[in-house]
């Protein structure tokens, strides 16, 4: 195992991406159901996430991703833009066997700034939601969150 992957892996909680399809009432087309903002939120001002992917949905995962960036881009308030300016995207580039690793950077994670990426999806692209939802349900295997103090 990689040193980075594997201090991420001892010192964070592995957490699934919870499920947050739900029904609006009978007829009503599924919704996306908002979780804990917590997860996604960094106090410290710095943060990771890290996503394990179904190495055969990598390409649809990143098209989410993809979607993201130009949400991201193009939202008009203020804190996205300060969220889009410190937030990376890496793929790990050693190969495994059980999942591709994408690696999301925050720094800095402006005070009470929210990385759910559902949730911006959902803010951003109410339209296409559900799809993107459903797009990164059926890629991403788990996430892992770490909260990060800057020592230097």
């Amino acid at each position: 195992m990689r040193p980075l992957i594997a201090i991420a892996c001892v010192l964070v909680t592995a957490r699934t991406m919870p499920n947050r399809v739900t029904s609006a009432g009978p007829g009503a087309p599924p919704a996306v159901q908002a979780t804990s903002s917590q997860a996604y939120v960094f106090p410290s001002g710095a943060g990771m996430l890290f996503f394990y992917v179904r190495p055969d949905r990598s390409a649809e995962f990143e098209s989410v991703l993809g979607r993201l960036n130009e949400a991201l881009e193009a939202a008009p308030d203020a804190q996205r833009k300060q969220q889009a300016a410190g937030w990376r995207i890496f793929k790990a580039v050693e190969a495994t066997r059980d999942s591709a690793i994408y690696v999301f950077a925050f720094d800095p994670a402006p005070a009470g700034a929210d990385y759910d990426p559902v949730k911006l999806l959902t803010d951003a692209l109410p339209a296409e939601a559900q799809a993107l939802y459903e797009k990164l349900k059926s890629a991403i295997i788990r996430v892992e969150r770490m909260g990060l103090q800057k020592l230097r």
